[in-house]
C-alpha cells in the first residue's frame, strides 16, 4: 500500500490511528505528548499489541485528540476500565 501523501486521510482499522490522524498528530506528536516510544504507537496502531497506558498516559492521549475517557472504543481501554465505563453509563 501506498504511503499517503501530507494531510491526506489514510483508510485504517485502528481506532488509535484513527483518532490521531483525525486530531492531524504524527505518531512522534503522540511520543512527546504521552512519553511513549514510537515504536510502542506503531505496534498499538498496526494490531501487533494492545494499548497499555498508564493514567498520565491516557489522560495525555485523551486531551491530545480532544475526547474524554467515554469516548474512547472500548478496544483502547484496559479491561478493567472497560467495566468502569460501563458502571457510569448505567448510573
Amino acid at each position: 500500500m501506498a504511503r499517503p501523501k501530507k494531510g491526506e486521510f489514510q483508510k485504517t482499522d485502528s481506532p488509535f490511528k484513527q483518532l490521531r490522524l483525525a486530531a492531524g498528530l504524527s505518531q512522534e506528536d503522540l511520543v512527546r505528548i504521552m512519553g511513549v516510544s514510537v515504536s510502542s504507537i506503531s505496534r498499538w496502531e498496526r494490531g501487533e499489541a494492545e494499548p497499555t497506558m498508564t493514567v498520565y498516559q491516557m489522560k495525555a492521549f485523551c486531551r491530545a485528540v480532544n475526547k474524554t475517557l467515554e469516548d474512547l472504543p472500548d478496544s483502547l481501554l484496559a479491561p478493567q476500565l472497560t467495566m468502569q465505563k460501563e458502571e457510569c453509563k448505567q448510573r
